[in-house]
């Protein structure tokens, strides 16, 4: 079978049924008497247990089954759940991540060694010999069962042909497969059987037929026959490796030997199992043929409403919808300066549906936030383990959307300020119950909408951070002087944080302690056009609240004029826009401010900033006060031109140094603006 064309929907769906896996353990852990947990993890395990061993990949296959058979064990109650379990399961799935990561970097799955985990697992099965029995029961029926020859029904045609092949040296053999229960792919394991049979000789008939077969127009059993050179051994193994068989027989056909009775071929269905488990395995069949058939309906139809695409393929709409943007833009001008209006009308249709359809890209482009949120209760409890603490993670706003380039990035910052809050924020049980505070602290990861922006907050209820030790630290450091210390209020103290290379930590851990953690965060937000800041009381807790764009893609700006040059400000950092005098401008401490309504804001005068041969002033300044987290500054420009939608470039590698700078555009008329940054030009 040729795998290669499935290994991105296998490592899909790996990669999903491992964060199921680990939300499912996190739940039984605190809840280890909810059953339908079990199930539902039980589930997970078997489908990835059946998806490795059709790729090929025999040591996870390996290792999700006996994961399976210890689960199986628990479902059925037979098996007590404790610590060692949860944490050996744990383990589990951090191995199965390592060897679908080096698969999915073209490494073998060996690299990982999983062979005490196995050995481990196949330990705590055999704890309780009863459910050890049981799960061998299967393999052994393999093995012992014995079906009438009758199982398929001979014709004389049949018989004809078994006796040619037999002159020929070849053998007739008759396979019966009966899929597990669970099974909702069967004719896809159908397919794989048929398949692995045609490479081993040929299929002469089946029952039911192949087309039956193709349309899953049959119970959990099928016979097969084949006429091969090689003997049942060789057949049992190309199939044993196919996932989801639950009893598989393979006889030789002997074409002289006298038909059996078809009753024979029927008890032989009915009663597969050893006596003791034929009542308890009758009631389930039974059970299974009249429960599952009409919830399998509406999953099979959600299935088919949804598809996989790939990131490229998105990018690349993303794409042309812009070079649409800017020619509609372009196509407006024309209109505007020629004055046809023909166009004109047509232009106001055209636009309608160039922003149905930029909405709808940017729809399909949006991801709900739980993508990256899904994977941080893992990391809460190992954590919160490791460093002896009780910590409660609690997640709310997972359902808001971001764009996908930005869920992309945003995991790792929220990682560090997740680990900031678990071994700097966090106090120790005893401590904690010292201050007079619950023994468990509480964590808490918040997302919501805030107008085109999403917010993502990062909280806990631990020790808060000093300000006075954050001067302290930076001082040492040689970060700032004293002098400069002392003048900064405690929210600026704090802020501090974010300078590379600082930290409070007393020593280097696993957790924290090197000072990369704050100044990751900050650079990566910064990068992708966003804001980081902190608010905290001591003793109380502390915020970290992150600001970011819903998309990096096709933004609304304005586009302002200095001496010849346009350039765009992103409309969302924008405050308002203002007309003043020269004498408006008043100097403190040797800069340049203005008073809007009772607040002192700093100018940046554009010219300056970029260089440009200073024009003398002109009797009205246009200023555009902008923000970037709570701090403000008017920017003096030229020229206001006005509102327009734009679609953002990155600037390449070449320009990398330009940190003034998010990006450009090409305007309508083809000529390229530099997109300001506006969070970089205030730190300037």
């Amino acid at each position: 079978m040729e795998t290669n064309q499935y290994m991105e929907m296998f490592l899909d769906e790996s990669h999903e049924h491992l964060q199921s896996l680990n939300e499912g353990l996190l739940s039984l852990e605190e809840n280890s008497e909810d059953v339908s947990v079990v199930n539902d993890i039980f589930r997970n395990a078997h489908t990835l247990k059946g998806m490795s061993a059709t790729m090929g990949y025999n040591k996870i296959a390996e290792l999700t089954h006996e994961m399976e058979d210890v689960l199986d064990l628990i479902r059925k109650e037979q098996l007590k759940l404790d610590e060692d379990i949860i944490d050996t399961l744990f383990k589990c799935l951090d191995s199965l991540e390592q060897m679908i990561n080096s698969v999915a970097d073209g490494e073998s799955e060996d690299v990982v060694d999983v062979s005490d985990l196995v050995a481990k697992l196949s330990a705590i099965s055999k704890g309780e010999p009863a459910p050890a029995a049981a799960s061998a029961a299967p393999a052994a029926a393999e093995k012992t069962a014995a079906a009438p020859s009758a199982g398929i029904e001979l014709t004389d045609v049949d018989r004809d042909v078994l006796r040619q092949a037999k002159e020929g040296g070849l053998l007739g053999i008759h396979v019966q497969v009966t899929l597990s229960e669970t099974c909702l792919l069967k004719s896809a394991r159908s397919y794989m059987v048929m398949n692995a049979l045609d490479e081993l000789g040929d299929v002469i008939k089946s029952d039911p037929p192949a087309e039956a077969l193709e349309q899953e127009k049959f119970d959990h059993s099928f016979d097969v026959l084949v006429v091969t050179a090689s003997d049942t051994k060789a057949v049992e193994e190309a199939l044993s490796s196919i996932s989801e068989i639950d009893k598989l027989v393979v006889e030789l056909i002997d074409p002289d030997a006298p038909a059996a009775a078809k009753p024979a071929a029927e008890e032989k269905k009915a009663a597969p199992a050893p006596a003791p488990a034929a009542a308890p395995a009758a009631a389930k069949t039974a059970a299974a043929k009249k429960a599952p058939a009409k919830p399998a309906a509406p999953k099979k139809a959600h299935q088919s409403q949804s598809v996989r695409v790939d990131i490229d393929k998105l990018d690349t709409l993303m794409n042309l919808m812009g070079e649409l943007v800017i020619n509609k833009v372009r196509l407006e001008q024309i209109g505007q300066t020629h004055r046809l209006a023909e166009l004109t009308e047509t232009l106001e249709q055209m636009d309608r549906v160039t922003t149905d359809l930029q909405n709808i890209v940017m729809k399909v482009r949006m991801v709900p936030v739980s993508a990256v949120f899904n994977r941080f209760p893992r990391m809460v409890r190992d954590v919160s383990k490791e460093l002896n603490k009780e910590i409660n993670l609690t997640i709310e706003g997972e359902e808001t959307e971001l764009d996908r380039t930005v869920i992309d990035e945003i995991g790792d910052p929220i990682m560090h300020l997740l680990r900031n809050s678990l071994d700097h924020g966090v106090e120790h049980p005893d401590e904690r119950e010292a201050k007079g505070k619950p023994r468990t602290g509480e964590v808490g990861l918040i997302a919501r909408h805030e107008g085109n922006n999403v917010v993502i907050m990062v909280t806990d209820d631990g020790a808060g951070i000093p300000a006075e030790k954050i001067r302290k630290k930076a001082v040492e450091k040689g970060m700032i002087t004293q002098e400069e210390a002392d003048k900064l209020d405690d929210a600026d103290a704090v802020r501090l944080i974010f300078l590379p290379g600082f930290s409070t930590a007393e020593q280097i851990t696993d957790i924290s302690g090197r000072g990369v953690g704050m100044d990751v965060v900050r650079s990566k937000i910064e990068s992708l056009s966003g804001h980081v800041d902190v608010e905290t009381k001591v003793d109380e807790g502390s915020v970290f609240k992150i600001k970011l764009p819903l998309t990096l893609a096709i933004i609304q700006a304005m586009l302002v004029k200095v001496q010849e040059e346009m350039y765009a400000i992103p409309l969302g950092s924008i405050d308002s826009t203002i007309n003043i005098q020269p004498e408006d401008i008043k100097t403190v401490r040797n800069k340049e401010v203005i008073v809007l309504r009772g607040e002192i804001i700093p100018i940046i005068r554009m010219e300056e900033t970029l260089q440009v041969p200073h024009v003398k002033d002109s009797d009205e300044i246009f200023v555009v006060v902008v923000h970037a987290g709570e701090a403000k500054a008017g920017i003096v420009v030229d020229n206001l031109i006005g509102q327009q939608e734009i679609v953002i470039k990155t600037l390449g590698n070449l320009f990398a140094g330009l940190k003034m700078f998010s990006g450009a555009t090409v305007l309508g008329d083809g000529r390229v603006a530099l997109i300001l940054d506006v969070a970089t030009m205030m730190q300037q």
